[in-house]
């Protein structure tokens, strides 16, 4: 579980430091600060899989821009601190990066500076891998293990993290799990559009960002696993009760359509579905099947507004879809009152945003003060009343 992140120079985000909790909600006003915090997280998720050009293409918009424009810095610096099941106990991990971006956004985002230290078992703040500008030191954890301290040194280029570029490797088995445990970490943003997309690809499990693949991983579901696919359509039911299955007619190889059947066999396809249909079933999927897949590292979801176009009286349903032990940790973005409202029992994991002319910060309520003025006001008329921050 993530315990500490800290970003400094990415968009708005100077010198913020944000200490989640299992469930987490960030609020605050259009153009505060929530986006950027989830999509810092995602940049360091996305560069243990792939080179760090493609990483801001992905989440941040491109290169140019990466950095605040008003703080005379050339780098961007990301630190975390991490707890990842392994075995019978949880390591704790240390990692630091410091990319920088170029200038003109036509050059490439290069690695300055790269850390992995691990503590657990028997290491006590042992470095793992350190990278200072492509110049690579490797511990090689079976010596470690035996007594020996043996780090390989090589070198790379600097357009990728060392995580990215580390395969499997019996001599590197913390490093790979914290690579699993970043690979892990994906921010929603569903688009009504893409989740009316059909495009397929034989056995996908992980959704997409936006949505895109929803028929596709859920074809996988139905023809791979009966159980979980009951459960899924059995919360379905709560906000359509007149679905009975959903039916997948595989166009072609590369394409599936998802149809909506009751039980009298009558079909609603997946383009005049509603958005709030669509989106509370890739949420369930997320929240439910998709999790169980990566339990040993326990995942981390940021869902931005997942609220958009459900029935407030569901978002309870879906909220409790979280609340269950070793289950994922959750970052939620919303400005929606009756979501707000929920959150009374995790005040500990409400973050509220501000932004000045320049950068974002970020605070925590009191939360004795919250819980008091529970009393005359629910959380999210406080927050439309600008009390929490």
């Amino acid at each position: 579980m993530l315990q500490e992140f800290r970003v400094d120079n990415f968009k708005s985000l100077i010198n913020i430091v944000f200490k989640p909790q299992e469930i987490n909600l960030l609020l605050g006003k259009n153009n505060s600060g929530k986006t950027n915090l989830c999509q810092a997280l995602q940049f360091v998720g996305c560069s243990s899989i792939f080179p760090l050009n493609e990483c801001a293409e992905k989440v941040a918009g491109g290169r140019f821009g990466m950095t605040n424009f008003a703080f005379d810095k050339s780098t961007i610096d990301f630190y975390l601190r991490a707890k990842v099941p392994y075995e019978e106990e949880a390591l704790a991990f240390e990692y630091e990066l410091t990319i920088s971006p170029p200038k003109d956004g036509m050059g490439e985002v290069k690695v300055e500076r790269e850390i992995l230290s691990v503590t657990g078992g028997k290491f006590e703040q042992t470095i793992l891998l350190k990278n200072i500008s492509g110049r690579i030191r490797l511990l090689q954890e079976n010596d470690f293990i035996d007594g020996t301290v043996n780090y390989v040194e090589t070198s790379a280029s600097r357009d990728a993290t060392m995580l990215q570029r580390l395969y499997d490797s019996e001599n590197n088995v913390c490093v790979n799990r914290f690579k699993r445990y970043l690979s892990n970490w994906i921010c929603y943003d569903l688009s009504a559009t893409a989740m009316r997309g059909s495009d397929y690809k034989p056995n996908e499990v992980f959704l997409n960002s936006d949505g895109s693949n929803l028929a596709s991983v859920l074809y996988w579901l139905k023809t791979h696993n009966e159980r979980d696919y009951r459960k899924l359509m059995k919360v379905m039911q709560v906000i359509e009760p007149k679905f009975d299955i959903i039916n997948f007619p595989v166009g072609s190889e590369s394409v599936v359509v998802m149809l909506f059947e009751d039980s009298d066999g009558h079909s609603l396809p997946a383009w005049n579905a509603s958005n709030g249909t669509l989106r509370f079933l890739a949420l369930t999927y997320v929240l439910l099947i998709q999790t169980q897949l990566i339990l040993d590292s326990r995942p981390l979801f940021m869902i931005e507004e997942p609220e958009n176009g459900i029935y407030v009286g569901f978002l309870k349903t879906l909220l409790e879809m979280t609340d269950w032990p070793q289950g994922p940790q959750i970052i939620f973005t919303s400005h929606a009152p009756y979501f707000i409202d929920l959150f009374d029992k995790y005040l500990d994991g409400i973050f509220v945003l501000d932004r000045d002319e320049q950068h974002t910060s970020i605070t925590q309520p009191d939360i004795d003060e919250v819980k008091t003025r529970l009393e005359h006001f629910p959380l999210g008329e406080q927050h439309f009343r600008e009390m929490l921050g």
